[in-house]
């Protein structure tokens, strides 16, 4: 049965039921207000939401502000794999006991481990709906009826900005390495790029880091986003750092 057909019977619902969200941020960075997106479908209003997350990602560090002013309880996890599904899966199963007058469910994840959360709460009486992005869209699907619905297209300004961010000063970080290395075939050190890059750009990549909210170590800047290009070796006689493209 689609979730749509639920508003069909011509019943009028408790005003004192609502729906959940349940938030995967990382498997959903859009700045997004689900809860009026998902009126349409969902039987009852949004009026209880959790956002799960490691707020210490700096992908999505500049989400916590938008969803806190959204209403959504803000949860951390430690970076460990799949510790936000474990707090998702543990704060579902508990629902109905802290929230009975929850009786519809949005997760907003495609992990299929969901289904067995889905299980559980169908068992306990409520609805349940997956919503995910794919393909420039994001998508509702009721978990029962598996045809998903188009409930809104995904444009800039959903998008979560610091990854866009943070691939502009990888590219700078790369320029700039690459136009040293052809003044010198040697190894850069991570000081003489840093020098360069502040000549280039005005500012260093510590303060360009800091000034965008990013973790402000450009070794640990460069070891993460730039390890596909940038081949980083310590030199601990020396102790410093040299920096080459990969081939």
């Amino acid at each position: 049965m689609d979730c749509v057909s639920f508003l069909g019977d011509g019943s009028s619902p408790a005003l004192s039921l609502s729906a959940a969200i349940l938030l995967d941020v990382e498997n959903f960075p859009l700045k997004l207000d689900l809860a009026k997106q998902l009126r349409p479908y969902c039987r009852y209003p949004v009026s209880i939401k959790f956002a799960v997350a490691n707020w210490q990602n700096s992908s999505i560090a500049q989400l916590d502000k938008y969803l806190h002013h959204q209403g959504y309880q803000l949860s951390h996890v430690p970076k460990d794999k799949n510790a936000a599904d474990g707090q998702i899966l543990t704060l579902g199963a508990s629902l109905q006991l802290m929230y009975p007058q929850v009786k519809d469910v949005v997760i907003v994840s495609q992990d299929f481990i969901f289904n067995y959360l889905h299980q559980t709460l169908q068992r306990q009486g409520c609805n349940t709906y997956k919503v995910y992005q794919q393909s420039g869209g994001v998508y509702l699907d009721n978990f029962i009826s598996d045809r998903p619905s188009l409930i809104t297209q995904i444009t800039q300004k959903n998008v979560n900005s610091t990854p866009i961010v943070e691939q502009k000063i990888e590219k700078k970080i790369e320029s700039t390495l690459f136009e040293l290395i052809k003044k010198s075939p040697n190894q850069v050190t991570l000081g003489k790029l840093s020098q360069e890059y502040k000549r280039k750009y005005q500012y260093s990549i510590s303060e360009t880091l800091k000034q965008n909210k990013l973790p402000k170590s450009p070794l640990n800047f460069i070891r993460k986003s730039c390890s596909n290009k940038i081949q980083v070796k310590a030199d601990s006689s020396k102790k410093t750092h040299y920096l080459s493209l990969k081939k």
